[in-house]
């Protein structure tokens, strides 16, 4: 932001434009900071070229721009602005707008005009000073600044301030939010505050299911997309934790092969077993009658209900019932109960995740009746998501031009591999002699080489030498260094077949093409006939 200079703000003494808000309201500032700050006045001032204005309007320190604010009927939002042309002296012929006073008693009335000021000093590096009496009151001169913001296309530059200003009112804010979270969502995402996106989506996300369809419909699709989707995994979730402890068994329940359990062994459990039975059979009740996940609070008073343990649920009282029809000593009731705890202690950190509170209001304090448990990353803002969007689809493409650069080189690879295997084939036939073909193909490639680097012709191509080879066989781990050029004699089939002779031991029999293993020991290997 620019820094004032000289005469100071709203009206500097080397300004060159002038703009009216009305009669009582007027600013003299810079092109140049205007530019900066506002896409809307960058492109009216680059429209048409100011006025090459005369020696006595520049002494005079006269603007060359004017803008005059046009008010729209009935006076509602805060108006937009006309250029209005100037002469050589710096001054309108004729003003094309009818200027009202915006003042009764001396003071101003018009929040807009009053929302114009707060923005040009912020142009300037000033801090509005908003009205902070109440959250309502905060709350008007907020919307105001951004309306006024949003006209000039300056919304990036007053974001931070009316965050920091909205996050002062700290609880007062935050229960307005839990109050209303369909209208400071949208707000959230104007002035793109993820503190305020975030506590609105949590609120939303919580209650998804109860909210009316209507409400849901004043919620923005691309913003609305996203609470489904987090509502619908959140009802994963939870439906994915019932099933887990449906299926729980306390540790010192299960038994291995090793430990050969009989019946003395699982009879020692019995009252563990009947604990599991009875906390089964009252978990089943609740899903039956919608109290879990989908209870009109999301399942947060059962779920409480097993994070907390104890005495929250399967009270002594509901025991006595139990005993009514499956009665037994009062030492066994004791021990029955006590295996019942362990049990709710075994629960409890299942349901640990759906019991995290990350709104700014704790359930201790304040009367939230849903789970506050969801979590918004960056990519759930829409402002984040529409500007990863362009870093995904480079991603994208370089994914793809690797994909091809692999698919060329492999496609090289292979040519490669085939060219290799002719040239050994044609070598292979001229061949005499293993042992000999070897050392006398070592000698013909150092004497081209040497040929070609004596300038011995061109004729003899300049081959490359050749690469050491090492096969490795696990059979009877001996391995074999085949070094130079006379192994290249041997096709890859060829190699192949003597490598499987070595594997067989050599013998005939082993070689009669039969996919299954003659040895029994699980060493054979199905090789097609037509290879050899």
């Amino acid at each position: 932001m620019a820094s004032p200079s000289k005469a100071g703000f709203p009206k500097f003494v080397d300004g060159d434009v002038l703009v009216i808000v009305s009669t009582t309201q007027y600013y003299k500032l810079h092109s140049q900071v205007l530019t900066t700050h506002s896409p809307w006045f960058a492109e009216q001032l680059a429209a048409k070229p100011p006025p090459r204005l005369n020696p006595q309007a520049r002494r005079e320190n006269a603007a060359a721009f004017r803008f005059e604010l046009h008010r729209a009927p009935g006076g509602e939002g805060p108006g937009q602005f006309i250029r209005v042309d100037v002469n050589e002296s710096g001054r309108s012929p004729r003003s094309s707008l009818s200027l009202m006073p915006d003042f009764e008693n001396g003071k101003v009335e018009n929040i807009h005009n009053q929302s114009w000021d707060w923005l040009f000093g912020v142009f300037y590096n000033r801090e509005p000073r908003f009205d902070d009496t109440s959250l309502a009151t905060i709350l008007t001169c907020v919307m105001a600044v951004i309306e006024t913001a949003e006209s000039v296309g300056a919304i990036d530059h007053v974001r931070d301030i009316v965050d920091l200003a909205l996050m002062r009112q700290d609880n007062v804010l935050w229960t307005s939010i839990m109050g209303n979270p369909v209208v400071w969502i949208e707000l959230g995402r104007r002035v793109r505050s993820p503190a305020i996106y975030r506590e609105a989506a949590i609120h939303l996300i919580g209650q998804w299911s109860v909210i009316k369809d209507e409400d849901k419909e004043r919620i923005g699709e691309d913003i609305r997309t996203v609470l489904s989707r987090k509502a619908d995994e959140l009802a994963l979730a939870k439906e994915a934790i019932e099933m887990r402890i449906l299926g729980h068994y306390p540790q010192f329940m299960m038994r291995t092969a090793l430990d050969k359990p009989g019946r003395p062994s699982y009879s020692g459990d019995i009252y563990m077993w009947m604990s599991v039975c009875f906390f089964r059979q009252w978990f089943a009740q609740n899903v039956s009658d919608d109290r879990t996940r989908r209870a009109p609070d999301g399942g947060l008073n059962f779920y409480s209900a097993l994070h907390e343990g104890g005495g929250a649920y399967l009270t002594h009282l509901d025991f006595k019932t139990f005993h009514q029809y499956f009665p037994m000593s009062i030492k066994a009731c004791h021990v029955l109960e006590a295996n019942m705890g362990v049990l709710k202690e075994d629960i409890k950190h299942f349901v640990g995740d759906l019991m995290v509170e990350r709104s700014h209001l704790k359930r201790a304090e304040h009367d939230i009746g849903w789970l506050t448990c969801a979590r918004i990353e960056k990519e759930d803002m829409p402002w984040f998501t529409v500007a990863s969007k362009g870093l995904k689809r480079k991603e994208d493409e370089l994914k793809e031009l690797y994909s091809a650069l692999g698919e060329e080189n492999a496609l090289r690879s292979r040519s490669s591999m085939m060219m290799m295997n002719l040239d050994s084939r044609e070598k292979g036939k001229g061949g005499m002699g293993k042992g000999k073909g070897k050392e006398r193909d070592q000698d013909q490639d150092i004497d081209i080489d040497m040929g070609m680097g004596m300038g011995m012709g061109t004729a003899a191509p300049l081959l490359r030498p050749r690469k050491r080879l090492r096969v490795f066989e696990e059979d009877d781990g001996e391995d074999v260094d085949v070094e130079g050029e006379g192994d290249l004699r041997e096709t890859f089939e060829q190699q192949q077949q003597r490598i499987l002779e070595r594997g067989h031991g050599g013998s005939d029999d082993d070689m009669d093409g039969d996919d299954e293993d003659d040895g029994g020991d699980g060493s054979g290997m199905f090789i097609p006939e037509d290879e050899f």
